[in-house]
């Protein structure tokens, strides 16, 4: 029987784009243990390390494990960097990428994700409240939150964090 709809590859954490991975090094303010091949990262203490997501600043893309160099190359996606390790990144719109759903999450294909605490994708809030200041010279907008992909696939991680394939939007 054919599998219907998107088919994932084993062992891999991306599929298909025509961007290659940018190396960086797993930086020295990174928690080697969360350093999990499609955790979200960002930028460490300098531009050539990267450390999981942790709201302090924008993320730059997900960590890879296909284009790993032997050495630094974990045994499996389930497994984690480690400190100084040279790590692959993926970023860039469009892209098919295995992240990590947070755990207490139950998300639909096609829904909305934001990035959340460690590098993990959570729920998106979208269409949230919209109001003028009191001056009227600004918009305020709450509740809305900045969506970074897509779900490609309908996870229950209710009772503990899972992987998911996206769709990314940055």
């Amino acid at each position: 029987m054919v599998q219907l709809g998107f088919r994932k590859p084993t062992n891999r954490v991306t599929q298909g784009g025509s961007l290659g991975p940018e190396f960086f090094k797993v930086g020295a303010n990174a928690t080697p243990a969360k350093m999990l091949p499609g955790i979200a990262v960002c930028k460490d203490t300098n531009d050539y390390s990267v450390k999981e997501y942790d709201g302090s600043g924008n993320s730059i893309g997900y960590l890879g494990y296909d284009e790993a160099a032997a050495v630094f190359k974990p045994d499996d996606i389930d497994t984690a960097y480690a400190a100084d390790d040279e790590v692959p990144v993926h970023r860039g719109p469009g892209r098919r990428q295995m992240a990590r759903l947070a755990s207490g999450q139950s998300v639909v294909n096609g829904q909305p994700l934001k990035l959340t605490t460690d590098g993990y994708l959570a729920a998106a809030t979208i269409n949230g409240v919209v109001s003028v200041d009191e001056s009227g010279s600004s918009t305020v907008s709450t509740g809305n939150d900045e969506v970074v992909a897509d779900a490609d696939e309908t996870v229950d991680a209710s009772g503990a964090a899972k992987k998911i394939w996206v769709i990314t939007r940055k």
